[in-house]
């Protein structure tokens, strides 16, 4: 069995990027809005799971005798979260205690990244949506954000992860390549022409969602004195931008 641990924060384009990652594994890609998904050839998907970390055990458990790959979605979370043991923190594959689950060949720990400030535009637009038709906000866009944001970046950094830039993924099938390879010792099979996510921008130009945003002063403050938040920016090779 291969498990396949994959960290994101929202709106950073991760959905589109794991249905690539599913379909350059199994040849077949997964409708948005699935939650639990069964693969052919015994790989089963489970989305944002821990968001439903009960449910998400549950079928595991359920369909165990079945499984030959598992791929285990984490969103907004921070990058040594694993559902795969009490504690819900993962320090080696030995911390994985799931009796049912110890038969694994390969654990494969992911972190899926997108510029920090694109990523902040986004989940402040999807806000703002929402707002307009008097719903609450959604997404964390202080603290709570930057921390794991940060988090995922030390990760990457530390080299603790096979890791992806959402920019590289739209744009360098070089790069691609050099992650996938290290998955399925292939290239990909197949490209980014996979099913996204919905966007609530307008235009497709998802490179300079930050220019499209008013970002508001308490925000603009945090991420003006966040040394540490500056330095993993340039670090990961993304460029300081005056929000």
């Amino acid at each position: 069995m291969k498990i396949y641990e994959i960290t994101a924060t929202a709106r950073s384009g991760h959905h589109a990027m794991l249905n690539w990652l599913i379909k350059n594994i199994s040849g077949y890609e997964y409708q948005n809005g699935d939650k639990y998904k069964i693969l052919p050839n015994g790989l089963y998907y489970i989305n944002e799971t821990n968001h439903t970390k009960d449910i998400s055990k549950e079928f595991i458990e359920k369909n165990i005798n079945n499984i030959r790959s598992l791929i285990l979605s984490y969103e907004n979370t921070k990058s040594d979260y694993t559902l795969l043991n009490e504690t819900e923190i993962y320090t080696s594959t030995m911390s994985i205690t799931n009796k049912n689950l110890c038969n694994f060949t390969q654990n494969y720990r992911i972190v899926f990244i997108r510029d920090f400030y694109n990523n902040l535009a986004s989940r402040i637009k999807s806000n703002n949506d929402r707002l307009s038709k008097n719903q609450k906000p959604y997404w964390d866009v202080g603290k709570i954000f930057i921390s794991i944001w940060k988090d995922n970046a030390r990760c990457i950094l530390n080299d603790k992860c096979l890791y992806l830039k959402y920019e590289d993924w739209l744009n360098s099938k070089q790069k691609r390549n050099n992650f996938i390879s290290k998955i399925i010792n292939n290239g990909e099979l197949f490209d980014n022409n996979v099913t996204g996510t919905y966007s609530s921008f307008s235009d497709n130009d998802f490179m300079s969602r930050w220019k499209n945003i008013t970002f508001p002063s308490d925000i603009k403050e945090l991420v003006k004195n966040d040394n540490e938040l500056h330095y993993l920016i340039g670090a990961l090779g993304y460029q300081y931008k005056e929000i």
